[in-house]
């Protein structure tokens, strides 16, 4: 692959919304393109014809603020291939950065097939792609642990999914209705569909009652979750090949300590990253402080004081592992791997 020369930026990692329906820019993005301007670097927006024509005028107008072109994705005729479209925009595929947070198979597929990996015989794909995309979209993580239930034992504790309901607007007039159609009570967790790759995708919010829904600013589509009481501790479990390693970790506290607190601060909701801080409890005081809150886990274990339920709230890739110690985790992700390489030769 020679030098990058161009950079194509979906608008899927550009644009989010408001909450009423406006699109906006990603916290970030300014910072990005303005950096961009000034490169030498061919730079270009590019988009779907589904793109509502909302957000494609407000696409093609900040392209023509920053410079940029903005190019349609959409090819005139099947056997029009995403490589054409490079060159037709004035960049061959070696020579291109293309971003995008989206799944598009028809890409994936050309890049599988007729792309770098086809070029690059000596390499192996550890992970395929289509394995890993169901863990970069929190609806998606959430439809596979409802496949937890298949996994009960009679006379066990029960392993079980939180309840949770996707939402595109946080003013659809029905949504207490949906609510209530999910099982969801207050307190919820609100957080992004998009699991990770973009800066806002660990903004989110705990909200104690419906108004506060008018009061967020978590990007769209979101993903409700119940709000689980768990004491304050958090089991994360990292899976490493065979190898599985788990840790006992400080979490937010139950949900009646937040909502006094709450209270007693105006009852407002809570908004946090949850990368940087969380809500948590410290000698029986409330604070948003910062906590070394890694969620990159594989997996992540809450236990249900109330009713002794193991609920797993989320699925990551490739996490960091950082509380597994580096004797352990490096020589059990090089196995990791080594094993994937030769289990996919023999295939």
């Amino acid at each position: 692959m020679g030098a990058v020369r161009g950079v194509l930026l979906d608008e899927s990692v550009l644009l989010s919304d408001d909450g009423s329906g406006n699109p906006r820019l990603k916290p970030g993005a300014e910072v990005l393109l303005r950096r961009l301007r000034y490169s030498n670097l061919r730079v270009g927006f590019c988009h779907h014809e589904d793109l509502s024509a909302v957000k494609a005028i407000f696409l093609q107008n900040t392209a023509r603020i920053y410079s940029f072109s903005c190019v349609s994705l959409d090819a005139p005729d099947a056997k029009y291939s995403f490589n054409q479209l490079l060159l037709d925009w004035g960049i061959a595929r070696d020579n291109c950065f293309y971003v995008t947070s989206k799944r598009h198979d028809a890409f994936t597929h050309e890049i599988q097939n007729q792309g770098w990996l086809t070029d690059h015989p000596e390499c192996c794909m550890i992970d395929p792609l289509n394995n890993i995309y169901p863990l970069l979209d929190r609806y998606n993580i959430q439809q596979l642990l409802l496949g937890l239930q298949e996994l009960n034992m009679k006379d066990h504790c029960r392993l079980r999914a939180p309840h949770f309901l996707k939402i595109d607007n946080f003013h659809e007039p029905n949504l207490r209705d949906q609510l209530s159609e999910a099982n969801l009570s207050f307190p919820i967790i609100v957080k992004p569909q998009i699991a990770c790759g973009v800066g806002d995708a660990h903004s989110m919010a705990l909200v104690f009652k419906f108004e506060d829904f008018k009061e967020i600013c978590v990007p769209l589509p979101a993903i409700l979750q119940e709000y689980v009481d768990h004491g304050s501790l958090i089991f994360k479990f990292y899976v490493l090949g065979n190898n599985v390693f788990h840790a006992v970790k400080k979490s937010m506290p139950n949900a009646s300590f937040l909502k006094s607190s709450s209270e007693q601060a105006g009852s407002k909701p809570i908004i946090f990253d949850s990368l940087k801080s969380l809500p948590v409890a410290t000698d029986d005081q409330f604070s948003v402080g910062r906590l070394q809150a890694d969620i990159q886990s594989l997996d992540v274990d809450l236990i249900q004081e109330d009713t002794g339920d193991h609920v797993i709230v989320d699925l990551n890739y490739l996490p960091s592992f950082k509380e597994v110690p580096d004797t352990d985790a490096i020589p059990a992700f090089w196995t990791a791997i080594k094993s994937a390489h030769e289990a996919r030769k023999t295939n």
